[in-house]
């Protein structure tokens, strides 16, 4: 990738990174095809070079095509070159919903959607889509004055899904439009900060349930882009989701937030002196964090943060404690009798629909992260997964689904109002609550969070008493999506 890092988002340099997986490879959900589709310019707009001539289609073969079940109109210009088929380019730009012009200036082909530009030069393998290189099965050609591409060259950057089934020498493509991608005239402001930003990952917006931005950025890997319902790992917006299962069983009589450690673990040092209620605002003292390999059952990890020397007396001070949300994930476990994974999948998600969130494993079909290689100045893929624990940062999900979770949250199907607005207390050295921190009075009231891992960054910002909600889930490592979040609520919403 050559998409330069912003300011903001810069991490500290020496950090050790992998190299950039390079090749191409499947996409899951995604249809690879050996099929190109042409862009003919209009008429007095196409450069001065050399055309080639058009190659007939192979011999026993003929392509048909449906976008959104309507017949292509392509033309009788449909030809084949080294297995990939062409068609010509406005017609098949327009077909797709795109506007197409030539720049003079920057010597291309420039495609706009959804306010996403594409930029296709004559004779590359690479479309530019909003400064990302996204490279394309062929290379841009020109047959009788018009500049053509690959069809996944041009599908792929404007979001379109591809169905293809062969029968009889004929290949019938089945072609469906971007229906994922939405934003409200009114803010348009809010996608191009995200471009100026150079973000990447998925983004959403909404007011009382209802969707006014919905929006990917960025590439999934070196020949796919990323979807708005790509699922993405949460970092730790999964203690959010570890909290409101303490305070369900608090609701239950199982357990009290006012309970000591020592309760569920007998032998913890000085157990009896940290209540739940500090592990939930990070105020018991805990050690921030511990071993992450893959594979250590949960109770060895709890063994190895009950060995951690405190940092400081329980409840006087605070401290960001990862270790803590393990702890309570274990408790969650002692409590229910189930696993903290299927806890959250039984007594959450299923409830609320959250069909495509879950547990993350190393078999999770999660799109791709990055991180920032300072010596190269350009952004690496990380071919390594990062583990998480239970409790702290172990959940994955997606835009729509997370929409769900916090809609939950704030109409009251999980929890009661006077447990929320517990929830929602700072504790008395900031303005963190449980698993929130919370800022502002009255309609300006916000509850927000950010999380990470290696490859990932993601943010929320919900407006408590508005109904308003901001969700970023980035696959670039080390953004700052606290002040991203907050400037996007204001672009949008004005506060």
């Amino acid at each position: 990738m050559t998409r330069a890092k912003q300011s903001t988002t810069e991490r500290s340099a020496g950090r050790a990174y992998r190299k950039m997986i390079t090749g191409n490879k499947k996409r899951f959900g995604r249809i690879w095809l050996s099929t190109g589709l042409a862009f003919a310019i209009a008429a007095g707009t196409v450069p001065a070079y050399a055309a080639e001539a058009a190659v007939p289609a192979a011999a026993g073969t003929s392509v048909t095509a449906q976008i959104d079940g309507q017949p292509a109109q392509w033309g009788s210009s449909v030809y084949t070159y080294r297995s990939l088929t062409y068609v010509p380019v406005r017609e098949g730009a327009v077909s797709l919903g795109a506007e197409v012009k030539w720049d003079k200036t920057r010597r291309a082909a420039v495609v706009k959607s959804n306010g996403d530009e594409l930029l296709y030069r004559p004779g590359a393998d690479t479309v530019s889509v909003n400064g990302f290189e996204l490279r394309m099965p062929g290379t841009t050609r020109y047959v009788n004055g018009i500049l053509t591409v690959p069809l996944r060259g041009l599908t792929e950057p404007l979001k379109a899904d591809i169905g293809i089934a062969s029968a009889n020498g004929t290949s019938n493509l089945s072609l469906s439009t971007d229906r994922e991608t939405l934003v409200r005239p009114n803010l348009q402001s809010v996608d191009d900060y995200l471009k100026k930003e150079g973000f990447s990952g998925n983004a959403l917006v909404a007011k009382d349930g209802e969707v006014l931005m919905r929006k990917s950025y960025g590439l999934a890997s070196d020949t796919t882009l990323l979807r708005p319902t790509d699922p993405m790992r949460l970092g730790s917006l999964t203690k959010a989701f570890t909290a409101a299962s303490i305070l369900q069983l608090e609701e239950e009589g199982k357990l009290s937030t006012d309970d000591p450690l020592s309760k569920f673990i007998p032998d913890y040092p000085r157990g009896d002196e940290i209540k739940l209620s500090m592990l939930l605002s990070h105020t018991s003292g805990i050690a921030l964090n511990f071993k992450r390999e893959e594979g250590i059952p949960l109770a060895d990890t709890v063994a190895e943060i009950k060995a951690s020397a405190l940092k400081f007396e329980p409840g006087t001070s605070y401290k960001y404690s990862n270790s803590g949300y393990v702890l309570l994930a274990y408790i969650i476990e002692q409590t229910s009798g189930m696993s903290y994974p299927d806890y959250i999948r039984t007594r959450i998600m299923e409830p609320l629909g959250m069909d495509h969130s879950g547990t993350a494993t190393r078999d999770t079909k999660v799109s791709r992260g990055y991180e920032y290689d300072w010596q190269e100045k350009a952004w690496r893929a990380v071919d390594y997964y990062f583990f998480s624990p239970s409790g702290t940062g172990s959940l994955y999900s997606t835009l729509d689904d997370m929409l769900t979770w916090s809609q939950a949250l704030s109409s009251g199907k999980l929890l009661s109002q006077e447990t929320m607005d517990r929830m929602y207390t700072p504790n008395r050295f900031t303005q963190y609550a449980y698993a929130w921190a919370v800022d502002g009075e009255g309609d300006d009231k916000v509850a927000y969070h950010n999380g990470g891992g290696d490859g990932y960054t993601t943010g929320i910002r919900r407006g408590l008493n508005d109904g308003t909600v901001v969700i970023l889930l980035g696959n670039y490592g080390g953004l700052d999506t606290n002040k991203m979040t907050a400037d996007i609520r204001k672009l949008a919403f004005g506060k």
